[in-house]
């Protein structure tokens, strides 16, 4: 049996993160992540000024680590294949907005926090259930490796995702946030003769839309919002027949790309991610904290995810640090300061999942609504204003609703 001050299920970004904090504070802590290797897990890559502000906060530099990224220098809307927008905010023309290679970025936090001996990393191996004493869980089970761990902690955070174990174990009560569609993932060959540099768009059409980036290893990420449960039909029809729909939906120059891509098989391998968007109604049970998508999972609208997981790690740790700093733990100690945790963050958090509610219902109305309302929409964009008020709405989902700190 393995004894710890805190046990954190979930090696993404925010477990990460929150593990290197504690070990670099002398708090004994043990990181558990299923995967052994970090890229054959999807993971949200786009990496805000709010996140890289936590980033630089622990010593992590990723213009001077080993750490592959691509800054996206213009952004644009269109429907039907024509330009209704190009919005200009603050954060892309600066530079602010960069998609990241995780698997790189968690590597990095990873070897940071080995250097600290009291931080131990338990790769490939899988949480099975909760260990519990007098009612309150008190550490977690483990399998990896031809070996079954018991993983006993003070304090075990649930940072395990939107299928978090910790989560379903505890039958944590949820507020959903109904979310009509799926998106269907692929990456093609970043399409330079179509888009020059590094861009990132929305292409609206009809009852679905396409979220497209340029990323890291000189590929155009490609996200298609469809109807919830469709991808099976879609399927059986085989993969010419949908990127056919995308391409006469897109503008002239990306469906050409797409049709090479198409004919010399440079079209990954597609996989669906349900767009799933809710929240547990209180975030910790029984002595178990959750965080990240544990606690308030996030959708692909406005590249959030990555992000907001960061700024938790920090809210997280500079409750809890002062509490095993003063070698005074008890557990009405723990839940209050889990409460504060959950109050401080929830200010962020509620408003990200409102704005990331709406598009998704928008493109799923009736189509003879869309198309009479983008018209408006593209004749208003003309306005100076318009542009300004856009802008606001931007500043907040780059940079944070609320002003996130390292204190401890």
């Amino acid at each position: 049996m393995d004894v710890f001050d805190i046990a954190i299920v979930g090696g993404g970004p925010g477990g990460a993160t929150l593990a290197n904090i504690f070990a670099s504070r002398g708090v004994k802590v043990a990181l558990i992540e299923r995967q052994k290797d970090f890229s054959k897990e999807f993971r949200g890559e786009a990496l805000m000024p709010s996140g890289k502000e936590v980033l630089d906060q622990i010593g992590i530099d990723i213009d001077t680590e080993n750490i592959k990224y691509r800054t996206v220098n213009k952004f644009n809307i269109f429907y039907k294949g024509t330009l209704i927008a190009n919005p200009e905010p603050d954060f892309i023309e600066n530079g602010e907005f960069r998609w990241v290679s995780q698997p790189q970025l968690l590597e990095k936090v990873i070897e940071k926090s080995s250097d600290y001996k009291n931080f131990s990393f338990y790769r490939g191996y899988k949480g099975q259930d909760l260990i519990y004493e007098n009612n309150r869980v008190c550490g977690v089970k483990i399998s990896g490796s031809n070996e079954e761990i018991d993983v006993k902690a003070r304090v075990v955070i649930g940072f395990d995702g939107r299928s978090s174990m910790v989560r379903r174990k505890l039958n944590f009560s949820v507020k959903n946030y109904h979310q009509p569609s799926d998106v269907l993932w692929f990456k093609i060959p970043y399409p330079e003769r179509a888009f020059p540099g590094s861009h990132a768009f929305f292409s609206l059409f009809p009852n679905s839309m396409l979220v497209c980036v340029a990323v890291y290893d000189e590929k155009m990420q490609v996200g298609w919002v469809i109807p919830s449960g469709s991808y099976g039909e879609l399927k059986q029809q085989g993969k010419e027949k949908w990127i056919k729909f995308i391409k006469d939906k897109s503008p002239k120059d990306f469906s050409k790309h797409l049709q090479f891509c198409l004919d010399n098989n440079e079209i990954s391998d597609p996989f669906v991610l349900k767009m799933t968007l809710d929240r547990v109604k209180k975030w910790n049970k029984q002595g178990a904290l959750l965080l990240g998508d544990a606690a308030h999972t996030m959708n692909a609208v406005g590249g959030q995810g990555l992000n907001i997981a960061l700024r938790d790690a920090v809210v997280c740790a500079n409750y809890l640090l002062p509490l095993f700093n003063s070698k005074k733990l008890s557990n009405s100690d723990l839940d209050f300061a889990f409460d504060q945790i959950e109050k401080e963050r929830l200010i962020e958090v509620k408003q990200v999942q409102q704005i990331q509610s709406r598009p998704p219902k928008f493109i799923l109305v009736n189509k003879f609504l869309i198309d009479l309302l983008l018209p408006i929409i593209k004749f208003i964009f003309k306005f100076r204003i318009m542009n300004r008020i856009v802008d606001k709405e931007f500043v907040k989902i780059s940079k944070g609703f609320t002003k996130v700190k390292l204190e401890v």
